[in-house]
């Protein structure tokens, strides 16, 4: 997508490759474009060569994550926001504009979570 241009509409996501991390394996991609002004991505990550996360596992993947969210939302129109939901911890979501975003990790042998990508306001 060209940076810095306004759009009313999501046109395009990003690859599947785009949503891989480093120490986890994808489980589970699905994309549900709601309309022409929100998109959604699911994605299941499961730790590679073991059976599950442990907190510390947790805590970095999710720090990756949100990361991974920002870079998607660097990329994108300045109209066109990204936000992570993390089904497994309450539903609990990250905003690309909230420092202090934390989880309370237990061990877990999946992470699943919805990036959410919408238009934030019209021009």
């Amino acid at each position: 997508m060209n940076e810095g241009k306004i759009k009313n509409t999501i046109t395009r996501s990003f690859e599947l490759q785009d949503y891989k991390i480093e120490g986890a394996e994808l489980s589970g991609f699905w994309a549900d474009l709601l309309s022409k002004e929100e998109l959604t991505v699911e994605v299941n990550y499961r730790p590679e060569h073991k059976k599950s996360f442990s907190p510390e596992e947790i805590e970095n993947l999710t720090r990756k994550i949100c990361k991974k969210c920002a870079d998607f939302e660097a990329q994108l129109p300045e109209n066109i926001k990204c936000e992570v939901t993390f089904k497994d911890f309450g539903e609990k979501v990250y905003k690309t504009d909230q420092p202090d975003f934390e989880l309370e990790p237990g061990e877990i042998d999946e992470i699943k979570v919805a990036y959410r990508f919408f238009v934030a306001y019209y021009v």
